[in-house]
C-alpha cells in the first residue's frame, strides 16, 4: 500500500488460465469478443456429431476460470464472460472460439489489476445503462449497473428482462 492506494492483480491466475489452455505462443488480442459479435442459440451444435465434438473440450472449465477471475480483479471482460456462459450447457465451435480469444486477450493484459484509491474518497458512484432488446435470441432487453468506490468498480451486475408496457 503506497500513498492510500492498494493494487490487487491475479497474474499468476491469469497465467495459469493461458497455460492451462495451451495459449502462450498465441497472438494475443485487443479486445475481449470479437467486434461486432452476436453470439445466439444459432452457434450451438443441433447434429450429436457436432455435441460429441465439442464434448472434448473444456468449455465449463474455461468459462469458470474467466468468471473467477471477473469477479476477482477483471471487471474489463466481465460482458464477454456473461455471453459466454450462455452457452455452457451446450457450446458450439464459434463460442469456444470466442472464449479462447478472452484468453489472448489475457495474453495482452495479463498484469492488469484494480487499485483502490484512498484518496479520491468513499463517494458512491453509480452507472446505469441499457440496450432495447439486445439478445437476438429471445429480444430481452439487457441492463447494467456499475458501483464504483475509491475509483474501483467493486459490483457490475447485469440483469436481462422481459417487461411489458
Amino acid at each position: 500500500m503506497e500513498g492510500r492506494t492498494l493494487r490487487i492483480s491475479q497474474e499468476a491466475d491469469t497465467e495459469s488460465i493461458i497455460k492451462k489452455f495451451r495459449q502462450e505462443s498465441a497472438k494475443p488480442c485487443f479486445t475481449p469478443l470479437e467486434v461486432g459479435i452476436h453470439l445466439t442459440k444459432a452457434y450451438q451444435p443441433q447434429i450429436e456429431y457436432d455435441k460429441a465434438k465439442m464434448s472434448s473440450k473444456p468449455y465449463c472449465s474455461l468459462v469458470g476460470s474467466l468468471m473467477y477471475l471477473t469477479c476477482g480483479t477483471r471487471p474489463d471482460i466481465s460482458i464477454a464472460v456473461t455471453q459466454l456462459s450462455r452457452f455452457l450447457e451446450n457450446p458450439g465451435q464459434k463460442p469456444w472460439d470466442a472464449c479462447i480469444r478472452v484468453v489472448r486477450h489475457l495474453l495482452r493484459t495479463n498484469d492488469v489489476g484494480i487499485t483502490y484509491d484512498g484518496r479520491q474518497g468513499t463517494e458512491l458512484v453509480v452507472y446505469l445503462d441499457a440496450d432495447w432488446a439486445g439478445n437476438r435470441d429471445d429480444r430481452c432487453s439487457v441492463s447494467g449497473l456499475m458501483l464504483m468506490m475509491c475509483g474501483v468498480a467493486f459490483d457490475f451486475p447485469e440483469d436481462r428482462r422481459i417487461e411489458f408496457y
